[in-house]
């Protein structure tokens, strides 16, 4: 049990390590090349990355989860799905790149097709890239993948960066993108010791399709409801329109994600290994779902509050019209945590029948509202209304489930974190006052830096969180290894 528990420790400190890294060395790129180009060129990247991302996601086809799901995964089993992987990619690039002067024609945008087709060939690195993450992900080498992400995020923003400032426009973050995904897969390779062989096997290949499709639906029509919006505004829009919403969207996200993705990167191996255990099961969703909401609440109020100054100071005031589409994002993921840990329990529990259900339901009903809405009103702060109203109660869709499936209810857990919801608004309402003077947008976001983690931390120690609590004994635990 020691063991078991300085392993997760372990973990999650470098997955933490590997997102919070990966995620600084993004935005920094994102604020530099926020700086060069214009709003036109990232509207038409949202366009590309939406069409590849659902490609990709066929491409991967949940075999990854499939292999982590597993306790009893073999070589044979990661070349099996490696080789159906790249086997999809090759199927999947032939269609884009027929059907890319179709896409151009639609959008208007001529050069969408070459973008498009040179874009699509990250579909074979990402086939090989997703089978070797599951390999690390499996075995709990966080350490590792903090390696190959970091190194990938440096490299490939010194040939954005470089493009950009030449004058490439929109090649800059097409080779950017491609760039990362080889660099990623080649420190990876360096990494790894599993490499594919020549090896396929049928009833390998049936066991991971059975599980994995499920999941590659799923995925599906999530890159879809996450990326619609985008889609339909490219059409309804102008690229520049665009430009600001997927901006809007992708800083709050970029900061929120570093602290999710780091914890369910750790959740879903963690409760596979636990899953015969009920009792220890609930024990650690309910421990994720308070350490979990204890970091992410907070960090959207506060992004929420400061939108204004940060906007302004990290990608200039030609973005500001962004602030608004950033502050409904920020509260759109205030329950994001009790989504994502109880999801990856039904996942652990070998329940991706249900997973899939819950995400079409959320999907299908999202696709609705947010597809009638910016087709109806062509605005991009409506569209970011109907998401931020969805995507909250998408959160109750997710826990509706929970107390059949690993005993822990739904009210239990909402209870569990609304003290820390109430510490963090509190925190967030004081670090207002700031913007009401006439002062420098650094002035304004340096003190609300300073009211609101102080009083986040005093309230916290006051009113005795569980979470801050849980933390501090991770912390104890992570010095005396």
């Amino acid at each position: 049990m020691v063991r078991t528990k300085n392993r997760l420790l372990s973990s999650f400190f470098w997955s933490f390590l590997e997102q919070g890294g990966t995620r600084i060395v993004s935005l920094i790129l994102q604020i530099v090349l926020a700086r060069i180009l214009m709003p036109e060129a990232f509207g038409v990247m949202a366009i590309l990355l939406v069409l590849i991302e659902v490609a990709n996601t066929i491409v991967q086809s949940g075999f990854g989860a499939a292999l982590i799901q597993r306790q009893e995964a073999t070589d044979r089993s990661f070349t099996t799905a490696f080789w159906l992987s790249l086997c999809f990619a090759a199927v999947l690039y032939s269609i884009v790149f027929f059907a890319a002067p179709a896409l151009a024609a639609f959008y208007g945008m001529a050069d969408l097709s070459i973008y498009l087709r040179v874009l699509a060939l990250i579909l074979f690195v990402e086939a090989f890239n997703s089978i070797q993450r599951s390999y690390l992900q499996k075995e709990m080498h966080f350490r590792a993948l903090f390696n190959s992400n970091i190194a990938a995020s440096i490299g490939s923003g010194v040939v954005g960066v470089t493009l950009a400032l030449l004058g490439f426009g929109v090649w800059a973050l097409v080779a950017q993108a491609l760039s990362q995904a080889l660099l990623a897969c080649v420190v990876m390779l360096i990494q790894v010791p599993w490499r594919p062989s020549l090896h396929f096997e049928g009833t390998e290949a049936r066991a991971l399709f059975s599980y994995g499709w499920k999941i590659c639906v799923t995925g599906i029509f999530n890159t879809l409801y996450l990326g619609l919006s985008e889609l339909i505004l490219g059409k309804v829009c102008s690229p520049a329109d665009l430009g600001v919403y997927s901006q809007g969207r992708k800083w709050p996200n970029a900061a929120i994600s570093m602290v999710s993705n780091a914890l369910q990167n750790v959740f879903f191996p963690a409760f596979a290994e636990i899953q015969s255990d009920k009792e220890a099961l609930r024990g650690a969703i309910q421990k994720a779902v308070v350490v979990g909401s204890y970091l992410i609440m907070p960090t959207a109020l506060f992004v929420a509050v400061a939108a204004e100054p940060l906007v302004a100071l990290l990608l200039t005031e030609k973005w500001l019209a962004c602030v608004l589409v950033f502050q409904l994002v920020c509260v759109q993921n205030l329950g994001l945590m009790l989504g994502i840990v109880n999801l990856r329990a039904y996942m652990a529990l070998g329940h991706s029948g249900l997973y899939l259900k819950l995400q079409l339901i959320k999907v299908l009903s999202g696709l609705v509202i947010i597809s009638g809405i910016a087709i109806l009103l062509h605005n991009i702060y409506w569209v970011a209304l109907a998401a931020c109203v969805h995507g909250l109660l998408c959160v109750f869709i997710d826990l509706a489930p929970a107390k059949r499936m690993h005993g822990l209810g739904s009210l239990s857990q909402i209870r569990s974190v609304m003290p820390t919801l109430f510490v963090a608004l509190l925190a967030a309402g004081l670090a207002l006052v700031p913007l009401a003077f006439d002062i420098s947008y650094a002035l304004q976001l340096l003190l609300q830096i300073v009211i609101y983690v102080g009083v986040y931390l005093a309230c916290s120690r006051v009113f005795k969180l569980r979470g801050l609590q849980e933390c501090f004994t991770i912390l104890s635990d992570l010095r005396s290894r």
